[in-house]
């Protein structure tokens, strides 16, 4: 799959069927990506964003949604589609944020998806609590992959944009921890906020994501938010800090263009990662 020139991957180029799986306190949705739509990435709560058209999507009944899913997931397997498809977990909700409901529902869907293997799951997350289902993805490492969402180095940048968010040092530690039991893990740098000076500081945080990752997403907040979508809380905070440069439709590209520099390979969107089918070649290791 060929990448885009701004660091982006479009998964309306994918050969496969990508399909998107959501939590919520009494149920889920599950549904496929408008082939004319662009990339899909885990959205910070309260931010307003354009990027999840779904050709089709609907709600599992409130009353049993775990037997509505594991139905579905049956006929997609009986039809050899789930095989071929790649599943994209957590896109609109996080599903392992801690203050909700739907932590244990979550759980209880990687249950299933460990019974329904999809050719590859992706699973997009913000909370360290998914070190919590590592038996689950210890068990499915050849076809599942975690991408966790880290948009700056800094935490006095993260304590001012994204303060209800876990630590970023918490989010190393979740990508480090995650890779040492053998689960492939990406970052998702989306969208991108202040890391330093935005060219000379971008080698440093490059190789720090490398260092850490085996894959890389990046975006900026228009890319993130959608365009004309700049009056997000978040946008309001940058221009009120007059940080105007990252609120630019190409403030993600000395980030891109220092990956690309050091390891061009890895600068993967999550939801192009092709499935880990024994007749396909596998996307390259570090």
């Amino acid at each position: 799959m060929k990448e885009l020139h701004d660091g982006r991957m479009s998964p309306s180029k994918s050969p496969y069927p990508v399909l998107v799986v959501d939590s919520y306190a009494r149920g889920i949705s599950i549904g496929r990506i408008d082939p004319q739509g662009p990339g899909l990435d885990l959205q910070i709560e309260g931010e307003k964003s354009g990027s999840m058209p779904l050709r089709s999507r609907y709600v599992m009944r409130s009353g049993e949604p775990l037997a509505d899913l594991e139905r579905h997931l049956s006929r997609l397997s009986e039809r050899g589609e789930l095989r071929r498809a790649t599943v994209i977990f957590g896109v609109t909700t996080d599903p392992f944020h801690p203050f909700d409901e739907k932590f244990a529902t979550s759980m209880k869907f990687l249950e299933l998806f460990e019974r329904f293997q999809p050719g590859r799951l992706v699973i997009q997350t913000r909370s360290p609590l998914v070190v919590i289902g590592l038996p689950m993805l210890k068990k499915t490492r050849e076809t599942t992959c975690v991408t966790v969402g880290i948009e700056t180095p800094l935490e006095q940048i993260h304590r001012r944009y994204t303060p209800e968010l876990p630590t970023v040092d918490e989010r190393w530690k979740t990508v480090r921890a995650l890779r040492r039991f053998g689960v492939r893990t990406g970052i998702q740098v989306s969208p991108i906020l202040p890391y330093g000076d935005w060219r000379g500081s971008a080698k440093a945080f490059a190789s720090e994501l490398l260092d850490n990752a085996d894959y890389v997403s990046i975006q900026s907040i228009v890319q993130a938010n959608g365009p004309g979508r700049l009056n997000s809380p978040m946008a309001r905070k940058l221009a009120q800090d007059r940080q105007f440069f990252w609120l630019r439709h190409d403030s993600h590209l000395p980030l891109v263009e220092a990956v690309q520099g050091m390891a061009e390979g890895r600068l993967v969107h999550p939801a192009a990662l092709a499935p880990a089918d024994p007749q396909m070649q596998l996307f390259g290791t570090n």
